[in-house]
């Protein structure tokens, strides 16, 4: 006999995680036989670096396996400090540190800290998958700032002001961008201050992960490098998990104003408490020790671009334009839609991201997941021989629709 539950209306007004669906059901095929290129997973495809391998040694051979201070150790919010000082030209104290299980429970405390019922929050469009969705769990109202491919996926002034109001309480910016892999430029930049200086309640959550992993020298300017006069209300969040492969280990910071982040402790220490003790030794020796692993990295990144990208250049139908940070393409793919496919008529890239992983055995994550419907994304953080397999069963695919 089942039994009914009642459940939340904020639990029900989200979806689950279409990126993280997509990979469980490509690891699913795989676990059946099915052949699977997957280009849909935005994880590093490296071993840790070795420095930090053996920094979780060391530390699990002193016992480091204890409750820490619910915001982290002191030592790690000093090597965040630091970190911050150099890449978001923000110089912070430790108790403007709050080490998180990850960047995305850093968003996650801010939007609980700093949201109300009826409050809205502005977040760009194209989203990261989880953005919408926090603020929901907050019991706020997502506003999207819409951007476009046409000037590469830059917020501008106009389209910011066209979405703000009284009731805007946060907004989220995040360059490098997931999905589009869009640095955003510094004149960008200021206009999106200059529309905020009209609005002082507004707090801005600046979501920084991808910083480090920019492309054919373009480097990503810094919020606060911009402008310095948002200081008092902004939160930079960032974490370990994407520039030094440590994506299983959770561990990510917000750094903003004391209030804010006394604010999002409370949330933590009603939570989950500190982030793993291993994981914190981890981050500690990732971001004071050597960082030569990262620019290897990225410079493989780069290289598999720049392939991916020439292997799409013989795709017809599709169009894709060149990241220059994080890693991700994310391609228009809107001739596709509205053709058939074994007579069914493809109306979404949902449907589409469905055929080409249960048909042609390659997974991409579809636009709509981001907000923008027409695209897929695929990510370039994999093997040469993967991304050749997908790009050529996408081609396939896409070939074979009437």
């Amino acid at each position: 006999m089942s039994e009914e539950f009642q459940f939340s209306r904020r639990v029900q007004s989200v979806r689950p995680s279409p990126t993280l669906a997509i990979a469980a059901r490509a690891g699913e095929l795989r676990r059946q036989g099915k052949d699977i290129a997957s280009l849909s997973v935005g994880e590093p495809d490296f071993p840790v670096p070795a420095h930090v391998a053996q920094a979780i040694e060391a530390a699990l051979r002193k016992g480091a396996t204890r409750y820490t201070p619910s915001a982290g150790l002191p030592e790690l919010r000093e090597a965040i400090c630091a970190f911050t000082r150099t890449e978001a030209k923000l110089d912070a104290t430790p108790a403007q540190v709050q080490a998180t299980a990850g960047a995305k429970q850093a968003l996650y405390n801010a939007c609980q800290a700093l949201l109300d019922e009826g409050d809205e929050a502005v977040i760009p469009n194209p989203y990261w998958v989880s953005y919408p969705d926090m603020v929901k769990l907050a019991g706020a109202i997502p506003v999207e700032l819409k951007m476009s491919a046409a000037n590469g996926w830059q917020p501008t002034g106009a389209a910011l002001a066209s979405v703000m109001t009284e009731k805007t309480r946060v907004v989220i910016l995040g360059s490098p961008s997931n999905p589009t892999g869009a640095v955003w430029s510094a004149a960008a930049l200021r206009e999106v201050a200059d529309v905020l200086a009209r609005y002082p309640r507004a707090i801005v959550l600046s979501d920084d992960i991808y910083s480090k992993l920019v492309y054919g020298g373009v480097r990503a300017p810094a919020l606060l490098e911009v402008a310095p006069e948002l200081q008092p209300r902004t939160v930079i969040i960032h974490g370990c998990s994407k520039s030094y492969a440590m994506t299983g280990l959770r561990l990510g910071w917000a750094v903003g104003p004391k209030a804010i982040i006394a604010a999002m402790n409370k949330v933590q220490d009603s939570s989950t408490s500190n982030p793993s003790s291993l994981s914190q030794h981890a981050a500690i020796a990732a971001l004071t020790g050597p960082q030569e692993p990262v620019e290897a990295m990225r410079v493989s990144f780069e290289k598999r671009r720049d392939f991916m990208l020439d292997l799409f250049s013989r795709v017809p139908g599709v169009r894709a334009g060149k990241p220059d940070g994080a890693f991700y393409v994310f391609a228009d793919v809107s001739s596709a839609l509205g053709r058939s496919h074994q007579g069914e008529k493809v109306g979404g890239t949902v449907r589409l991201s469905e055929i080409l992983l249960e048909t042609f055995g390659v997974a991409v994550v579809p636009g709509s997941a981001f907000g923008a419907e027409g695209f897929l994304r695929l990510s370039f953080a994999t093997s040469e021989d993967e991304i050749r397999r997908g790009v050529e069963r996408l081609a396939a695919g896409l070939a074979s629709f009437t």
